[in-house]
C-alpha cells in the first residue's frame, strides 16, 4: 500500500483505501489530485481485471470532471474496462463518442469483446468497421480470427486469410498462429497444417496451436509426430505442448501413451501440473472408467496438487454416472473446503 500511495502527488485532497475483495481500492475525493496518465491507466486496468465496477465508475467520473475521459487513449482504456465488467452498453456508448476515423477505437472494442467471450458482438463491430471502409491490420486480425473460430464463421475467416496474403502479414507469427487456431476450430485441419508448413519462422505458439488442433480432432499420434519433428529442429516443448498430448491420448483411452507422455515430459525437465492430472481424469471419465478416474484423483491429491474447479467438476461427473451419491457428497464437501464450489 505504501508503494502505491507513493505514486500519487496530492494537492490538498484526502485519498484513502478500503478493502475490496482483498485488494486496495482508491476512493477519490472531490478535491482532485495530480497523477500521471500511467497511474490512471494502472487503476483502470486493475478495476477491469477485478471487476470492480463501482470503483471504476467513480474513476470514470473523476476523469470526466478533469476533461480526460474524452481523450482517445483514456476512452480506449475505459472501453476495455466496461467490456471486462460485462457492461457492453457502457462500452459501446464510449466507443460511439470517439471519431469514426480513429482506427484505435475499433481495435479496442473488438479486442475487449473477444477477450470476454462476446464473439458475435465483436464480429458485428468488425463488419461495421468494414462498412466504414476502414482497413484491417495485424492488431485487429487475431481478435477477429479468434471470434470466427468460436462461432464457426468460416467465411469471414477465409476473407481474413486473403487479407493476410494480400498485405503480406503472413510473416507475423501471432497472426498466423491465430489463423491456424481458427481453421482448426472450424474443422479445417489440413488447411491449418498447410499454413503451418509454409511458415518461414515457426515458433512454439504456432506449434502448440497446430498440435492442439490434431488432438481436438482425435489425431493425437499425428500431434506427437509433429512434436518429435519440431524437437529435431531445436524446439523444446513446454507444459502446454505436453498437456495437449496427454489430453489427446487420455481421451483416446491410450493409457500406455499417457504414461509415456508423463515420463517424457519429466525427463525433459517439465513437471506435470494440475491440468496434466485433470486431463487424465477427464479422459478416463469420457471412456466410462470411473473407478480409475477416482484412483487418479487420489494419486493427484497424494502428490500435493490442489484440484481446480475443472478437476472437481470432472470427478463429480463420474459420480453422477455411477450414481455414487456418498462419494459425490464427499468431493463436493472438499470443493467447499478449498473454496471452488462457486465455479463448479
Amino acid at each position: 500500500m505504501c508503494q502505491l500511495l507513493s505514486r500519487y502527488q496530492f494537492k490538498g485532497s484526502l485519498a484513502f483505501f478500503i478493502p475490496h475483495h482483498k485488494l486496495p481500492v482508491l476512493i477519490i475525493s472531490r478535491r482532485s489530485f495530480r497523477s500521471s496518465s500511467e497511474t490512471y491507466f494502472h487503476l483502470i486496468e486493475t478495476y477491469g481485471r477485478d471487476r470492480a465496477l463501482q470503483q471504476g465508475k467513480k474513476l470514470h467520473a473523476h476523469l470526466i470532471i478533469n476533461g480526460l475521459a474524452r481523450l482517445t487513449h483514456f476512452a480506449s482504456k475505459l472501453i476495455s474496462f466496461y467490456a471486462e465488467a460485462k457492461q457492453l452498453s457502457d462500452a459501446r456508448k464510449l466507443f460511439d463518442k470517439i471519431p469514426d476515423s480513429n482506427i484505435r477505437r475499433w481495435i479496442v472494442l473488438i479486442g475487449a469483446y473477444s477477450r470476454r467471450g462476446f464473439y458475435q458482438e465483436a464480429l458485428s463491430v468488425f463488419h461495421e468497421m468494414q462498412k466504414q471502409g476502414l482497413g484491417v491490420n495485424k492488431f485487429v486480425i487475431p481478435s477477429v480470427l479468434k471470434c470466427c473460430g468460436h462461432v464457426y464463421d468460416v467465411q469471414t475467416g477465409r476473407i481474413l486469410h486473403s487479407v493476410i496474403l494480400k498485405h503480406s502479414i503472413e510473416s507475423d507469427v501471432y497472426v498466423i498462429s491465430s489463423l491456424i487456431d481458427m481453421q482448426i476450430k472450424c474443422g479445417e485441419v489440413l488447411k491449418a497444417r498447410r499454413v503451418f508448413d509454409r511458415m518461414v519462422m515457426k515458433d512454439l505458439v504456432a506449434l502448440n496451436a497446430m498440435l492442439s488442433g490434431y488432438v481436438q480432432h482425435g489425431f493425437a499420434k499425428e500431434g506427437f509426430a509433429l512434436m518429435d519433428q519440431m524437437e529435431k529442429l531445436g524446439f523444446k516443448p513446454n507444459i502446454i505442448t505436453w498437456n495437449s498430448l496427454i489430453s489427446g491420448f487420455a481421451k483416446g483411452g491410450d493409457d500406455a501413451m499417457v504414461s509415456k507422455m508423463f515420463e517424457l515430459m519429466i525427463s525433459n525437465g517439465v513437471e506435470p501440473d494440475v491440468i496434466s492430472w485433470t486431463s487424465v481424469i477427464s479422459g478416463l471419465v469420457q471412456n466410462f472408467r470411473n473407478e480409475a478416474a477416482f484412483d487418479t484423483f487420489k494419486q493427484m491429491l497424494g502428490r500435493g496438487f490442489l484440484p481446480t474447479s475443472a478437476t472437481i467438476s470432472t470427478v463429480l461427473a463420474a459420480c453422477a454416472t455411477v450414481a455414487n451419491v456418498r462419494r459425490g457428497r464427499e468431493i463436493h464437501g472438499y470443493a467447499v473446503v478449498i473454496r471452488v464450489e462457486d465455479d463448479i
